[in-house]
């Protein structure tokens, strides 16, 4: 399984110390990678190491220009990328980004999704004190998205 991804979930994975639960198969485009290390930001450190052997250079400047007019670099290319390499999934946060890939007839899978399947594969044992500490480091999870990740994860008192 590939997977190409874009910046906020691995950011997210940062603010809480979960980059290990990523699979393997991760790769990510240069700009993904710049922008993940740039110096300002936190968990630079971290971010450069799990990223710095997994950057692929996307082919098709002009296919990522065209998206650029309507999502940034770093969605554009991992969009492109994954066409490229005919990945089995984009991991990427942004809805709009999460609709163009759609269209493109790309697989989603956010920052969510992973948790789930770091679940399911016994990496994590629950979801919810993560989501919690998602939503304390500003990372936005709407209520119906929360339930609905606690109900995927068979989390929800009864």
């Amino acid at each position: 399984m590939k997977i190409v991804s874009n910046s906020s979930p691995l950011i997210a994975l940062a603010k809480i110390g979960k980059l290990n639960i990523l699979r393997d198969d991760i790769v990510i485009p240069k700009a993904v990678f710049d922008e993940i290390t740039k110096p300002e930001k936190e968990y630079v450190k971290e971010l450069y190491e799990w990223g710095k052997d997994k950057i692929i250079e996307v082919k098709n400047r002009k296919a990522v220009e065209y998206l650029e007019l309507m999502i940034d670099g770093g969605e554009a290319e991992t969009i492109v990328l994954a066409e490229e390499l005919n990945a089995d999934a984009v991991l990427i946060d942004d809805l709009k980004a999460r609709k163009i890939a759609t269209l493109r007839g790309l697989n989603i899978i956010g920052t969510i999704g992973v948790l789930l399947d770091a679940k399911e594969r016994g990496f994590i044992n629950e979801v919810k004190p993560l989501l919690e500490e998602l939503m304390k480091r500003k990372i936005r999870i709407s209520k119906e998205l929360y339930n609905h990740a606690l109900e995927l994860a068979h989390e929800v008192e009864r």
